[in-house]
């Protein structure tokens, strides 16, 4: 039995380290962000943000290069990487090759926010996820083309073929699915611990250190569940509950920004990422809740989890 330990103040601290005086801001991580596509741009406005507002010193956001103006104009901070894109305007399967030479300088990736699910789009996540050394931060469109490659695995091959597909994998792989999104990747990969269950969306909401740690195991992934008490699980076993934050992260792009974040706190702690994904966590619903004090429950908006981060870190730094 997988022992649960409740994160309701910081676990991590040596994840918050103290910056030198001589300080570089490469040290502070280099990311790498893919995201966007026609009439999602805002995704990776709020993953980038995040990224920044979590103290990396390095972002660089790959795009379709149809969304030039959009970024440039509002991300001034971020290096911008123009990517070929389909002809709805979402990133095209030749953009791999330039992909990968920008990666080799990051330290983490984070694939997913606003890129769509045209077909052309979700192979070349699939090809991404497997082509990729640096460790992965998946999320939002980036788990719908993990669910549907497993689907196209599992229309062919056994579930013995598809755990030894995710074990060879290189990289460190991070999942950020909500209970609906977890459901189509169980729902993919039917495996045979859940024959004749049912499993729905309310099950998996139910049990979520119970289905977090079968994918972390079967996928060989760190997997955040995200929710109300989010739960987080990696491949060895561990397994952290975690406390604050409630209905208001349940707000339009509060897991775009949770996916900088983690991101931001991965790219800085190459060493420890379990205790960073944690960390990162934490002051997500940290900054939700502090967010909910000054405007109230129902009036929180992603960029209000942003805009507290800052805050949210400071109090944390405090707990210790």
């Amino acid at each position: 039995m997988n022992k649960i330990i409740v994160q309701d103040k910081i676990l991590f601290p040596k994840v918050l380290w103290q910056r030198p005086v001589h300080f570089y801001k490469a040290r502070a991580g280099k990311i790498f962000v893919l995201a966007g596509s026609k009439g999602m741009s805002g995704a990776a406005i709020l993953t980038c943000e995040a990224v920044f507002r979590g103290g990396t010193g390095i972002l660089t956001l790959g795009f379709p290069v149809g969304l030039k103006n959009i970024y440039k104009e509002i991300l001034p901070e971020a290096m911008t990487l123009e990517l070929p894109e389909t002809p709805s305007i979402s990133i095209a399967k030749k953009a791999e090759p330039i992909i990968l030479e920008n990666i080799k300088g990051c330290d983490v990736a984070i694939i997913g926010p606003g890129l769509s699910q045209n077909a052309e789009t979700i192979q070349l996540i699939w090809q991404l996820i497997f082509a990729i050394e640096k460790p992965v931060v998946l999320d939002a469109d980036g788990i719908n083309a993990l669910a549907k490659g497993i689907e196209v695995i599992r229309s062919k091959e056994s579930l013995e073929f598809l755990e030894n597909y995710f074990h060879k994998r290189q990289n460190k792989l991070i999942l950020t699915p909500h209970p609906g999104e977890m459901f189509k990747i169980i729902n993919s990969a039917k495996f045979d611990e859940l024959k004749n269950k049912k499993i729905d969306v309310q099950e998996i909401e139910k049990n979520k250190p119970k289905y977090a740690i079968l994918i972390a195991k079967k996928l060989n992934a760190t997997v955040i569940l995200k929710g109300y008490e989010t739960v987080i699980s990696d491949p060895e076993g561990r397994v952290v509950m975690n406390k604050p934050g409630g209905p208001e992260l349940a707000t339009a792009g509060s897991g775009d920004v949770l996916s900088g974040i983690i991101g931001s706190f991965v790219g800085q702690n190459p060493t420890n990422h379990f205790e960073a994904i944690c960390t990162a966590v934490y002051l997500h619903g940290l900054s939700g809740t502090i967010a909910k004090e000054k405007i109230g429950e129902r009036s929180v908006i992603a960029s209000d989890i942003i805009r507290n981060l800052p805050e949210a870190i400071k109090r944390a730094e405090n707990e210790n």
